[in-house]
């Protein structure tokens, strides 16, 4: 019976820790607008490496790619996942080329088809191959030497271990183009991040805009008068 008991209340805990990933929650925000600074034009996988927090498993069900000018992508990009540790994929989504894909807070978003959970106080790569072509800002640091203060990029809590101290689980990390989809592991800064990839989970999709609408009823309402007509 205590057994049972037992069994009972750490199961219920452990969905508990699983379930506290908020909706519409990403990896990090920009502080800083990625457009009017200097644009890197690396040419490879480009991204960062980050701990997770030892307070819950956070949870991931979509890959995004910034989007410069929020105009759409040129090209098609990878954005891609790793296990730390392993250094295996755990999750991978190409964001397509265009506007197709939705646009929020200045990345452009692919769904995974199911949600991942990654484990707690653990280490995990992310990155996007990138072409000189689609740019997307660069380094952002929160001891960035050109102010002489905190604040270039805000890290999610639900994601990253945060607190004084941690500082230097969180880097930015790149390759050569050749090597993918082997984990970018050259490393550099602290407490930050080449921003051109991100992850999130439940994000709100935003609804097709009022205008949009009326113009797809209008050619509905056309195509079914004319077929009355044949």
């Amino acid at each position: 019976m205590i057994i049972a008991v037992t069994v009972t209340l750490w199961l219920a805990l452990h969905e508990a820790s699983i379930a506290q990933t908020s909706p519409n929650s990403m990896l990090y925000s920009p502080n800083v607008n990625l457009s009017a600074g200097s644009q890197n034009g690396f040419v490879g996988t480009v991204g960062g490496i980050f701990l997770t927090t030892y307070s819950f498993y956070p949870q991931v069900n979509w890959l995004g790619y910034y989007d410069e000018n929020g105009d759409g992508l040129a090209n098609s990009h990878a954005v891609t996942l790793w296990d730390n540790n392993t250094q295996s994929i755990i999750a991978s989504a190409t964001v397509p080329a265009g506007t197709a894909a939705p646009l929020i807070n200045g990345y452009r978003w692919e769904q995974l088809p199911s949600t991942i959970t990654l484990n707690y106080g653990s280490y995990y790569v992310i990155g996007a191959q990138t072409d000189g072509v689609d740019l997307w800002g660069d380094f952002i640091s929160n001891n960035a030497p050109d102010d002489g203060s905190n604040g270039q990029v805000t890290w999610n809590s639900q994601y990253a271990q945060l607190g004084s101290g941690w500082e230097f689980t969180r880097a930015g990390r790149y390759d050569s183009g050749a090597n993918y989809p082997a984990e970018p592991p050259n490393q550099s800064g602290s407490d930050g991040i080449y921003p051109v990839a991100n992850l999130g989970f439940n994000l709100v999709v935003p609804e097709p805009s009022a205008v949009a609408l009326m113009f797809l009823g209008l050619g509905g309402f056309i195509v079914f008068a004319r077929r009355r007509q044949c």
